[in-house]
């Protein structure tokens, strides 16, 4: 049978495999459609293994919800890199506050074992650090390196040199000289021309007798520090005077020891092997000559076993070695092993490196009459740290008292936090599930908004966790922990002030100020113990104690080191003896943990994901079988078609 004029043929890819096949050409039939028609009710079981499947996800990241907010209040609150907030520690809950008289003489902070009441204060001696220091400038004399002599003198007349002090950079211009102008007469004129380029008195010219010849020597004085000669901007008579275009007065740090070793008032001499060699404080340097003097003092002062910092002070042309450690005592000794930058170049001697003024120094206060001496300037004495910044003979009084309000906020802090927790968890308890409201299967979400599919979705994800068993334990052991007697302490919540809310409030807990702060004041040491207290017997959460032991230590603990381990046993990555970790973790793990891939939810979508597969194949196989029947059947009315037209048409010849 022809297909009539109009008539669609049918040619889609089916609904279970992507291949295209072309039906009805004989029966004009639409295959596929029939064919999907037919698998759509096939693949009932397979839309529901897909909605158990996403249910399952989204109950694991319901958990893993949980989790995170689990996560959250023991960083914020079990810390121990957050002293402010950490709730297991003793000073949270013992903060002390210290006021004292002058701030400027000596400050005060109250540790937790520091006693409540008045100290008198008398600052009689600080603490100072040692301090090695050249004995005079180290740099050589800025001067000509060899004889001007009386034609030298004549060609620099009316020349430039350039000078900069101290950053300021000024051209100077040299007068006309003659036969008979002397070095004296050039010093005389460069002195006056640059007392009036850069005030008088700042910078002194002289001649001095050398060694080989007659010096012009420049350098600084009155608070001026760094003087530098280049050659002039044009018309230079710097080199009639012999000078190197740069010298200083100065030692340039940045520079190689190597090219200072001549710029040195004592020249820098290195062993045979081109280095120096020191120690300090019984460690041992090395430096090249190709090593900056910079570099070299970095060294030294990052170094933990010198224990001294090096620097050179160009304001006086000196170096200067402190002590790390203040107090008195031999805290610089030096040795020299190669080369003379000791006892030479530097200027500080090796067997007395100490100079009289630079003796260290221990300090000396009295406290309540109590005379007390120590090598620092910060110290602590019967939990209170002092810090001293300056000598005074009145005697300054500091009073020490409990930090009612800090202490406060800390615990209010955690209550408020400990009841977003509650009511986090209460609320997925007590959500509901309507059943109504499945995951949508891809046709249905063909046929639906992206709004409407978001809407579903959020009414499909409610009350998945509802009443679950997990979930209701860590409310009840928390709310358990907090009212349950501790052994060794007197107090309960309800006794400082906190207490639960009404039936319907779920466990929240309700602070009266007023009486949280009485008992804050006036019994410090019950409130630190009823939350802080730690297990004499088992002082530390682990994953290896028994039943009996944990017992043990949750008798002995304090409200917070049972929250402690209460959120401890339900998210740590730890495995207990059982090769286990925490009950949510093994749950529903979480991300960047092995557990992500190791849960018990995880091997439930594994189980869907194997069951989904083995019921596509047979859908697959189904849907084939479908096609190959609607193919016979095309074949066989197929050539039923071919007999009809071939008897037609032998009839038709009778006809004629």
């Amino acid at each position: 049978m022809l297909m009539k004029e109009g008539e669609a043929m049918s040619m889609d890819i089916n609904l279970f495999t992507s291949t295209l096949r072309i039906g009805g050409i004989a029966t004009g039939f639409d295959t596929d459609k029939m064919v999907s028609d037919l698998m759509r009710v096939e693949r009932i079981p397979l839309d529901r293994l897909y909605q158990s499947r996403q249910l399952a996800e989204w109950k694991r990241d319901e958990y893993r919800d949980i989790i995170n907010h689990l996560r959250s209040v023991k960083d914020e609150y079990f810390n121990v890199l957050k002293p402010s907030n950490y709730m297991l520690s003793q000073s949270t809950y013992k903060k002390m506050s210290a006021t004292g008289s002058s701030d400027s003489i000596v400050t005060a902070t109250a540790g937790v074992s520091a006693v409540a009441g008045s100290y008198e204060v008398t600052v009689e001696a600080l603490a100072k650090a040692a301090r090695a220091e050249s004995a005079g400038k180290v740099t050589a004399p800025l001067r000509n390196t060899v004889d001007i002599t009386s034609d030298d003198i004549i060609n620099a007349g009316g020349k430039n040199i350039t000078v900069i002090l101290d950053g300021v950079t000024k051209e100077i211009t040299m007068g006309s000289y003659d036969t008979g102008s002397t070095i004296e007469n050039v010093a005389g004129d460069l002195q006056t021309k640059i007392d009036a380029a850069f005030g008088a008195g700042k910078v002194s010219v002289n001649v001095v007798d050398g060694e080989i010849c007659k010096e012009l020597t420049f350098d600084t004085k009155s608070g001026a520090s760094t003087l530098t000669v280049t050659n002039g901007f044009s018309n230079d008579g710097l080199r009639y005077l012999h000078i190197d275009s740069g010298s200083s007065n100065r030692l340039y740090i940045n520079r190689t020891l190597g090219a200072l070793s001549t710029k040195f008032a004592q020249q820098l001499i290195f062993d045979d092997n081109g280095n120096l060699e020191f120690s300090i404080n019984g460690k041992e340097f090395t430096f090249s000559k190709a090593t900056t003097l910079t570099n070299m003092m970095n060294t030294i002062n990052s170094d933990n076993d010198a224990k001294v910092t090096i620097i050179y002070d160009e304001a006086i042309d000196k170096f200067r070695i402190t002590a790390k450690q203040t107090g008195a005592g031999e805290t610089i000794k030096i040795s020299q092993k190669g080369g003379n930058f000791f006892d030479s170049a530097s200027g500080i001697s090796v067997a007395s490196p100490i100079s009289e003024n630079g003796i260290g120094q221990d300090a000396q206060v009295t406290i309540n009459g109590q005379i007390i001496t120590r090598s620092s300037n910060n110290f602590t004495v019967n939990g209170i740290s002092y810090t001293l910044h300056k000598v005074s003979t009145e005697p300054q009084k500091i009073a020490i008292k409990p930090d009612v309000d800090g202490i406060y906020d800390s615990i209010n802090s955690f209550v408020d936090r400990y009841n977003e927790l509650i009511d986090k968890i209460n609320g997925k308890l007590s959500e509901e599930y309507n059943r109504d409201y499945q995951p949508l299967t891809r046709q249905q979400k063909e046929a639906m908004s992206e709004k409407d599919i978001e809407k579903w979705e959020e009414r499909a994800k409610t009350g998945l966790i509802r009443n679950d068993s997990i979930l209701e334990k860590i409310v009840f052991s928390m709310r358990r922990g907090l009212f349950d007697k501790i052994n060794g302490v007197d107090i309960s919540l309800t006794n400082i002030g906190i207490t639960t809310g009404s039936y319907y409030e779920k466990g929240k807990l309700k602070i009266d100020e007023t009486k949280l702060k009485e008992a804050i004041m006036n019994n410090p040491d019950a409130v630190m113990n009823l939350f802080s207290k730690k297990s004499e017997t088992h002082p530390s959460y682990s994953r290896t104690l028994n039943t009996e032991q944990r017992t043990v230590r949750y008798e002995e603990s304090g409200l917070a080191q049972r929250i402690f381990d209460i959120i401890e046993d339900n998210i740590t990555t730890i495995r207990d003896l059982n090769g286990k970790k925490g009950i949510l973790l093994e749950k529903a793990g979480i991300e960047g943990d092995t557990s992500e891939f190791t849960n018990l939810i995880f091997n439930e979508i594994k189980m869907y994901d194997s069951k989904i597969n083995s019921l596509y194949d047979k859908l697959v196989e189904k849907e084939n079988g479908y096609f190959q029947k609607f193919a016979v059947m095309e074949r066989i009315i197929g050539q039923m078609n071919a007999q009809s037209n071939w008897l037609t048409a032998q009839f038709s010849q009778f006809d004629r």
